[in-house]
């Protein structure tokens, strides 16, 4: 489910958010999605594209938690799109 979530999100959202934490903290990237929805995903600071996972859902409408992995060859994407804001 983690890899089909990731998969849709990337296809089809627009704009990618990397939140800022500390040293310690998880590292977070959103991806905004087209019907104004957001998906969160979450990787350990020292974590690899194997790591990462879907965490959050949101949308006007509501939401819903997720707690799904997503494999490393989904992850290598989230982190690329995360290195992309880390390194602009």
């Amino acid at each position: 489910m983690g890899d089909q979530l990731t998969q849709d999100a990337i296809a089809t959202g627009p704009r990618t958010r990397l939140h800022e934490s500390g040293p310690e903290a998880p590292l977070r990237l959103t991806i905004l999605l087209p019907d104004e929805g957001a998906l969160l995903f979450r990787r350990p600071p020292n974590g690899t594209c194997a790591d990462w996972r879907v965490a959050d859902f949101e949308s006007p409408g509501g939401g819903c938690l997720f707690d799904e992995p997503v494999s490393a060859t989904w992850g290598r994407a989230l982190d690329h799109l995360a290195k992309r804001h880390l390194n602009p």
